[in-house]
């Protein structure tokens, strides 16, 4: 590894060298030649015609060109006519061979020593040459990055500068030249530019006592993973021992290699055991099935899930092991690791979520309405008794199946409400499966109701209201839909009464001469049957259709006394009775009597006063007509009687002049007076018969003996 051939060291003590060589062997020849000894005196020249060519290769062969030249030169100076002879070209000629030789061979040599040279280059072992001493002479660049001495050369430099411990260096570099047929091995800390140490591994061999050859390989990465592997174990090992689960690993026998502490404690196994090993745990037949399962995941190289039961405790304790096969690289499953975790919580959560559905399977045959729950897939999940006894028919067979639909549509005409509640898009699948049917409940947020005729059930049909709300978890993701069904007939049928009534009522109030009214009390709202703004020559009923509003279209001098009994009416209960003047658009008022009672709910609360009015206007009129006739007549007959005695007086007067007086005109005066006093009692007895028909009037028509016309 000296570079004997392409090392620039010493270049010019090798010149010097062989020019001393062929001054000196030309010297020999130019003696032999001189003293005729021509054919063994030519080899001396092989002497600086190999060196130089073999240090010197091209420069070396036209240093063959003039040492040929040269002798041949001597050899025509001796002759005795300046030729040279034949042989002498010969000897020339076998110079100049032996010296291309030789340029071909070094030539050869520098081609694969710089083989060797970029081999070394370019391999990631660092490659140093050092002397006895330790003193660097050849290093590859891998050797510069491991010393971060790529920026400068380290040839030349002592390895002692670069050792963290320089005894344990010189140890080595004297075992490395103590052992010819063996290589040495050790790792020492090398000082890095950066004033770090790199630890490394250096492989150093020496022959004969020469150089010694030094591989050194960067152990930095290796020790950084070997150190993040020790620590990533630790890590994983804490990691392992905190989960709740037990883990473990074991080989393709089930013989445990690794193990966490929760395994421990849940199976009593410890690393090196048999899993199939009987820990008193688990009962005698589990540990054959772990067996068998172990071998199963091993052959079949599937995961495989156990359920283990525990008999350790009063209160059985339910495990799940999860056993998963480990292959290597080439696929072979070398390992198989186990998870094992406590799912008693889980099996008991389960048994109760099983008695709670049984419950609620209990409570839902008890429920008086018709009722069916499926789940997203649109199966049945649930019916309850009042569904077969509403359709007439046998519904468990619904359960798990999607024929619950034919209960409503046999023919499919559409889809039931449960089954567009469990859908996205509800409003446009209502829309288009049940416009113009379909009402939010009032009862239930987000629930929809459809009641609808149903011909095909019962032997008359049947009206049916279904109610239908959407059943979320409790992270609002739809897990069901629940649907009641409810026999509506009965309440259409009163309906259809009521409607029937009622328009009855208004056919009557529209006929009927009186108007009829509807007072909400909350409200304040006053509906009226019959035409009003005919009544009161209205445009709009606007103005009376609230209390507030009549009230001001009233006489104020009842306005006082039909609040106050309207308030009495609406905290006793008591009907109202009532004459009033009201105000018409001309003006002119009208008498009105009003009769009202209060209607009662369920809870016997006043809701409503229902009300008749009668328009008595015209009565009243004729009434005020008859009294101011009946007082004219009174003065009459008082006239009358004035009168009677007026023709009663002279009459007297007149039959007593007559009885004083004889003649012939006596008896005929006397028939007159008799006659005139016949007529004036009739006045009188007419008389007497009209102070009784007074007494009559002042009892029933309010006329009293003061009152004149």
């Amino acid at each position: 590894m000296r570079r004997l051939v392409t090392g620039n060291d010493d270049q010019n003590r090798w010149i010097c060298f062989i020019l001393a060589i062929t001054i000196i062997v030309f010297s020999i020849v130019w003696y032999a030649l001189s003293r005729d000894i021509h054919v063994v005196i030519s080899h001396l020249l092989y002497i600086p015609v190999i060196l130089a060519c073999y240090r010197f290769p091209i420069p070396g062969l036209i240093f063959t060109l003039v040492i040929i030249g040269g002798y041949l030169g001597f050899e025509a100076n001796i002759s005795d006519n300046y030729q040279i002879t034949l042989d002498a070209l010969l000897r020339g000629v076998m110079i100049f061979i032996i010296g291309g030789v030789v340029t071909y061979l070094s030539l050869y040599l520098r081609f694969r020593e710089k083989s060797y040279l970029r081999l070394l280059s370019n391999v990631d072992t660092g490659v140093l040459v050092t002397n006895k001493d330790g003193i660097i002479l050849y290093a590859n660049p891998y050797a510069h990055g491991v010393l971060d001495r790529r920026d400068s050369s380290v040839v030349g430099m002592s390895l002692e500068n670069f050792a963290q411990d320089k005894k344990e260096l010189a140890d080595y570099l004297l075992s490395c030249l103590s052992s010819d047929t063996r290589a040495s091995v050790t790792e020492l800390n090398l000082k890095r530019k950066d004033g770090f140490f790199v630890p490394v591994m250096i492989v150093g061999y020496c022959e004969k006592q020469e150089d010694v050859i030094l591989t050194i390989t960067d152990l930095s990465e290796e020790k950084w993973m070997a150190h993040e592997l020790a620590t990533g174990k630790v890590v994983l090992k804490t990691l392992l021992d905190a989960i709740s689960e037990g883990v473990f690993l074991s080989d393709t026998f089930g013989k445990i290699i690794s193990i966490n502490k929760s395994c421990r404690e849940i199976a009593g196994w410890e690393e090196g055991m048999d899993i199939s090993q009987k820990t008193g745990f688990f009962e005698d037949r589990v540990y054959e099935e772990l067996k068998k399962a172990v071998s199963r995941c091993v052959l079949e190289k599937i995961p495989l899930t156990l359920y283990l039961d525990s008999d350790t405790s009063p209160s059985n304790r339910y495990y799940e092991l999860i056993l998963t096969p480990v292959p290597d690289d080439g696929g072979a499953t070398t390992r198989v690791a186990g998870v094992i975790h406590d799912i008693t919580d889980q099996e008991n959560y389960l048994n109760k979520i099983k008695e709670r559905e049984e419950y609620l399977r209990l409570v839902l045959d008890g429920l008086p309405l018709a009722t069916i729950v499926i789940d997203p897939s649109h199966k049945v999940m649930s019916v309850n008794q009042a569904l077969s006894m509403l359709f007439e028919q046998d519904v468990l067979n619904l359960i798990g199946t999607s024929d619950h639909g034919n209960l409503l549509y046999p023919a499919k005409e559409r889809p039931m409400l449960a089954d567009l509640l469990v859908n996205e898009d509800v409003d446009i699948l209502l829309e288009e499966n049940y416009g113009g049917l379909f009402s939010s409940s009032p009862t239930v947020p987000g629930a929809y109701e459809v009641i609808d005729f149903y011909p095909h059930i019962g032997d008359e049909g049947k009206w049916i209201r279904s109610t239908a709300a959407r059943l979320v978890d409790e992270n609002g993701v739809t897990i069901g839909a629940i649907e009641t069904f409810e026999d509506f007939s009965t309440q259409k049928q009163a309906e259809e009464i009521i409607r029937i009534s009622e328009e009855r009522f208004k056919i009557a109030s529209h006929i009927a001469t009186d108007l009829i009214f509807e007072y909400e009390q909350v409200t304040d709202r006053i509906s009226w049957f019959g035409d009003i703004d005919k009544w009161l020559g209205l445009e709009s009923p606007g103005r009376v259709s609230t209390l507030t509003g009549w009230v001001t279209l009233i006489h104020q001098d009842d306005v006082d006394r039909i609040r106050n009994s309207f308030i009495q009416h609406v905290l006793s209960g008591d009907p109202i009775s009532e004459e009033l003047r009201i105000k018409h658009r001309n003006g002119q008022y009208q008498t009105w009597v009003i009769k009202a009672v209060a209607l009662y709910n369920a809870q016997f609360q006043q809701i409503k006063t229902i009300g008749v009015v009668s328009d008595i206007s015209e009565m009243r009129a004729n009434e005020e007509a008859k009294k101011k006739a009946l007082v004219a007549i009174e003065k009459y007959i008082e006239q009358f009687a004035i009168l009677g005695d007026h023709i009663r007086n002279p009459l007297q007067v007149i039959a007593g002049y007559n009885d004083l007086q004889s003649g012939e005109y006596k008896e005929k005066i006397a028939l007159q007076i008799s006659h005139v006093n016949r007529i004036v009692d009739q006045l009188d007895r007419g008389w007497i018969e009209s102070e009784s028909i007074r007494d009559f009037l002042r009892r029933h028509y309010g006329i009293s003996e003061n009152e004149k016309f």
